[in-house]
């Protein structure tokens, strides 16, 4: 009756509660240089989105001004999930790659419809010997569209404004995947 709670997905398919299990967790986004062109901050703005959504649930999280400073010393890339968990003291690693974001409705110039793929991996960060390594538990695939019924015109709004809110969608979107929600939260 009234709005139940929908379980996260990462839950059901781990047995893994973040919260009841005080788990502490770190979030990262990646987005190919092509889409960095486009939209320089997108999986920085993604990134900073999900992790205020987890404080707010009370989900232990990294702060990713912490992981943008170990970036910034290394280069800005890293080549496998192992090296951050040497780094920080996690016990997962939240990987949101997104290799495509579209903001404009095909074959039309005037009008916007968000869509966006990409893949949610999860990685344990475990202690072997006498080194911390990363472990995958959690795979999947992720696309949106937005709006799903009729393109936004772009008469009627600008399209950072649409970017932003198609970014917060997304967001939200990645965020629920990691904790219960009410069925009402979901709707747009």
């Amino acid at each position: 009756m009234g709005d139940p709670k929908i379980p996260s997905l990462f839950h059901q398919r781990t047995g893994v509660d973040l919260i009841e299990d005080e788990k502490t967790v770190l979030v990262i986004s990646t987005t190919p240089e092509f889409l960095r062109m486009e939209n320089s901050a997108v999986d920085r703005d993604i990134t900073e989105a999900v992790y205020r959504r987890f404080l707010r649930k009370e989900i232990k999280c990294i702060n990713p001004g912490k992981v943008d400073n170990w970036l910034g010393r290394i280069g800005g890339l890293w080549e496998e999930p192992s090296e951050i968990a040497q780094e920080f003291d996690t016990d997962y690693i939240i990987h949101f790659d997104l290799d495509s974001i579209s903001y404009k409705e095909e074959n039309s110039v005037g009008f916007y419809r968000g869509k966006a793929h990409g893949h949610v991996k999860v990685y344990a960060s475990r202690v072997v010997g006498d080194q911390r390594g990363a472990f995958l538990v959690f795979e999947y695939e992720y696309s949106s569209t937005y709006p799903n019924h009729y393109p936004i015109s772009s008469d009627s709004m600008s399209q950072r404004a649409f970017a932003e809110k198609f970014t917060k969608k997304i967001s939200d979107e990645l965020a629920r995947l990691f904790y219960d929600y009410r069925a009402g939260e979901a709707v747009d």
